[in-house]
C-alpha cells in the first residue's frame, strides 16, 4: 500500500485474532530460548518416524526422561523445524493435578482443533463443532454428540446421556479416534501428548485405542513421560522409544558456553556446573541464573565474567534446591505473588489471580513483569483474558511447596470462592477444579458437594476410575462430618453411583460392589420413600447373580418386582421381570422364567429400552422357545439394563 511521504509501497497486515501461545516453550521462545544442543540423534529418529507416517504407516514415538532433561524442548524443536512443514500439528499437555479429571488433555486438544475460546457459550461451541465435523466428512455426523458431551455443550434434548454408560464410553472413544484418523486422510497429522505420567485413565484408553489403528494412518503420535509411567505399546512394530539422558559432557559444555560466554575466568566454574548438574539442561540454566542473581556472575547472557572465587561459590546439589534458593531471594511482594500463582495452578488466568492476590492492579502487573523477567512465569495468552504459565513443572512444584500450610489452605479457599463467582452459569465446567481447591482449602461441606458433582460428571462420561476417586473422597469426608444437612440422602446418592462405577472398574462380583450397595440399602431403610431403592436392589441382584448366589439373587429379584408393581412404573416392571426371569432360568425353573421373560417381552413393546436403572449394565435376555432350555435370540426381545 502506498503511503504519503514514502517512496515505496508498504506491506500491510490486518490483525484477525489473538492466538494463545499454548505452551510454556512457545512463551519462552518470545524471550529467547537457550541453545539446543546434543540431540541430533533423537531428531534424526523423529524424522525417520515422520517419513514413515507420511507414507501411510502411522507411528508412535515415546520420549522418556527425568524432569529437566529436555523432553518438551525436543518436541518443540522438531515441530518448529523444516521437517514438520506441511503437517497439521495438534498439541496437548497434562498437568500434575489433572489425573482426577477425565479426558482433560483430550478436551484441551479438541478446543484447539475446533478453535473454541473460553468465552464461547454452548451454542457457539455446537456451531463450531458441527460445522467443522460435517465439513470434514458428512459420515462423521454420529460423532458429534460424543464430542459435544466432552465439551459440555450437548443440547438439552440430546439422547446421548440416556445411553448405557458402556455405550457412551465406547462412542466417545470411537468418535475421538475416527475424527483424528479422518483428519489424517485430509492432511498428515502430528499429534503431541506431553506428560503422560499425569494423564487420567480415559485419556489413556483413548491413546490405546488410537495406537491400535495407527498402522495405515498418516499420523505421527509423539508422547513423552517420566520413567515411572508405563504402557503396553512396547511390542508394536510401529513403536519407537527414545531414552533422553542428560547431556554428554561436550554438549553440556556447548550449552554453558552459549549461556556464559568464553571469558577465561569461567573455565573452572563450567567444570563445576557440569559435574554438579550431571548435564541436566534445566538444572544448568537455573544454576546459571542463580549465579547471576547472587552476583557471582556479572555481564549479560553469553558474555558473563566470574567475580567471586570458586571456593566461595555455593552450587546446590539439586535443581529443586536451586529453585528454592532463587524463590527465597525474591523481594517479599514478588515471592508472595509467585506462591499465590502456584496455588492457582500451572496455568494462571489473570482475573483469577487478581481476585486473590490482594494487591492493586498496577502493582500486580509490575510484579508479574518482574517474575517474567526472572523467568519464573511466562505470558501465554493476551485475549480474551491474560494468562500465565510456569516456566517448568518443577518451578511450579517448588513454589507451591514453599508455602506454609495455613497460607496454602487460605489461598485454596479464596481461589474456590473466586472461581465460583467467575464461573456464573458455567459452574459445571469447573467442578473438578472446585473440588480440588475446596479439598485443599479444607472447606469440607463444599468439598463433599463438588467431589460428588465431579464424580457424577465423570460417571456420565463413563470415566469410572475418576468417578470412583471423586465419590470415595466425598464419602470419606462425609464420614468425618456426621452433622451435614441431608447426610443420609447424600450418602445414599454417593453409594448408589459408586456401586455402579465399581461394577465397571472392579467387576460385577467384586466385594466392594456389595459393600456399596449393601450400605445404600441400609440407608434406603432410613428414609420413607426413595427412587434410589430400585437401583440399589438391581445392583445387589446383579452382584449375587454374578457370584452364582442365585437363590439370594432370586429373592432380591422378587423384591424388585414387588416394588415395581407397588409404584406401577412400567419401565421398572420390564426390568424386574427380565431380571427375575433370567435368574430363574439359571436356577433351572424354566416355567417361571419363561413366564417372567414373556411378560418382559410384552412390556418391551410399550416401553423404551432407554431405562432409568441402566447403571447396572446390560445383559442378554433369553426368550421362551420350543427348544427350551437352549437359549436363542428373538428380535422382539430387548436387552436388560
Amino acid at each position: 500500500m502506498p503511503l504519503k511521504g514514502l517512496a515505496n509501497a508498504v506491506e500491510i497486515y490486518e490483525l484477525v485474532r489473538a492466538r494463545p501461545l499454548r505452551s510454556r516453550l512457545r512463551a519462552a521462545a518470545a524471550q529467547g530460548l537457550s541453545r539446543f544442543v546434543g540431540r541430533d540423534g533423537e531428531m534424526e529418529q523423529l524424522q525417520r518416524a515422520l517419513e514413515r507416517a507420511g507414507g501411510g504407516h502411522g507411528q508412535v514415538v515415546a520420549v522418556i526422561g527425568e524432569p529437566g532433561v529436555g523432553k518438551s524442548r525436543l518436541f518443540y524443536e522438531f515441530i518448529h523445524s523444516h521437517r514438520a512443514q506441511g503437517w497439521f500439528v495438534l498439541e496437548s499437555f497434562s498437568v500434575s493435578y489433572g489425573k482426577a479429571t477425565a479426558y482433560l488433555p483430550v478436551i484441551d486438544l479438541l478446543k484447539t482443533y475446533f478453535q473454541i475460546a473460553d468465552r464461547d457459550d454452548a451454542r457457539t461451541i455446537r456451531a463450531k463443532v458441527t460445522g467443522h465435523v460435517l465439513t470434514l466428512d458428512e459420515s462423521l455426523r454420529d460423532t458429534i454428540p460424543a464430542l459435544l458431551a466432552l465439551l459440555d455443550a450437548l443440547p438439552a434434548d440430546s439422547a446421548f446421556p440416556s445411553l448405557d454408560p458402556a455405550q457412551r464410553r465406547q462412542r466417545t472413544l470411537d468418535a475421538l479416534k475416527r475424527l483424528l484418523l479422518r483428519e489424517s486422510q485430509v492432511r498428515p497429522l502430528l499429534a503431541v501428548f506431553e506428560n503422560l505420567h499425569w494423564i487420567d485413565s480415559e485419556t489413556q484408553a483413548f491413546l490405546n485405542s488410537l495406537i491400535d489403528s495407527l498402522p495405515t494412518a498418516r499420523l505421527l503420535l509423539l508422547v513423552n513421560y517420566r520413567p515411572e509411567y508405563h504402557h503396553a505399546w512396547g511390542s508394536r512394530t510401529y513403536y519407537t522409544q527414545l531414552r533422553l539422558d542428560p547431556l554428554p559432557h561436550e554438549s553440556a559444555a556447548e550449552l554453558l558456553h552459549a549461556l556464559l560466554g568464553d571469558d577465561a575466568s569461567l573455565q573452572s566454574l563450567s567444570r563445576l556446573l557440569i559435574e554438579r548438574t550431571a548435564g541436566n539442561p534445566f538444572f544448568l540454566e537455573e544454576s546459571v541464573r542463580a549465579l547471576v542473581e547472587t552476583r557471582v556472575l556479572v555481564g549479560e547472557r553469553g558474555a558473563y565474567r566470574q567475580v567471586q572465587s570458586l571456593p566461595a561459590i555455593q552450587v546446590p546439589v539439586t535443581v529443586q534446591a536451586v529453585l528454592a534458593a532463587r524463590i527465597d531471594r525474591l523481594p517479599s511482594d514478588e515471592k508472595r505473588l509467585l506462591q499465590t500463582a502456584a496455588v492457582v495452578g500451572t496455568e494462571v488466568p489473570f482475573p483469577l489471580l487478581q481476585a486473590v492476590a490482594d494487591v492493586p492492579e498496577a502493582d500486580l502487573r509490575r510484579g508479574l513483569t518482574f517474575l517474567q523477567a526472572a523467568e519464573f512465569l511466562y505470558e501465554t495468552r493476551l485475549f480474551p483474558e491474560l494468562e500465565y504459565t510456569f516456566k517448568h513443572a518443577l518451578t511450579y512444584q517448588v513454589a507451591y511447596e514453599s508455602l506454609l500450610q495455613e497460607r496454602r489452605r487460605e489461598l485454596h479457599t479464596r481461589i474456590m470462592e473466586a472461581l465460583e463467582a467467575q464461573s456464573g452459569d458455567r459452574l459445571g465446567e469447573h467442578v473438578d477444579r472446585l473440588a480440588h481447591h475446596a479439598l485443599r482449602g479444607e472447606v469440607w461441606v463444599k468439598a463433599i458437594d463438588y467431589s460428588q458433582l465431579a464424580g457424577d460428571k465423570a460417571a456420565a462420561r463413563s470415566a469410572h476410575v475418576e468417578a470412583v476417586g471423586h465419590l470415595t473422597t466425598a464419602l470419606e469426608l462425609l464420614e468425618r462430618l456426621p452433622d451435614v444437612p441431608n447426610r443420609i440422602q447424600q450418602e445414599l446418592a454417593l453409594q448408589t453411583t459408586l456401586g455402579s462405577a465399581l461394577m465397571a472398574t472392579k467387576g460385577y462380583a467384586a466385594p466392594e460392589v456389595e459393600r456399596a450397595y449393601a450400605r445404600a440399602r441400609t440407608l434406603c431403610q432410613q428414609v420413607e420413600e426413595t427412587p434410589e431403592l430400585f437401583r440399589v436392589l438391581m445392583g445387589l441382584h446383579m452382584f449375587y447373580r454374578q457370584r452364582a448366589e442365585l437363590h439370594t439373587s432370586s429373592e432380591i429379584g422378587a423384591q424388585l418386582l414387588a416394588l415395581a408393581q407397588s409404584v406401577e412404573n412400567p419401565e421398572f416392571l420390564l426390568v424386574a421381570h427380565q431380571a427375575l426371569g433370567t435368574t430363574l432360568y439359571f436356577l433351572g425353573d424354566f416355567v417361571q422364567a419363561r413366564a417372567h421373560l414373556e411378560q418382559g417381552s410384552r412390556s418391551a413393546i410399550r416401553v423404551s429400552p432407554s431405562l432409568v436403572p441402566s447403571s447396572t449394565g446390560r445383559i442378554p435376555v433369553w426368550c421362551a422357545c420350543p427348544r427350551w432350555p437352549e437359549p436363542c435370540g428373538r428380535s422382539d426381545i430387548t436387552t436388560m439394563p
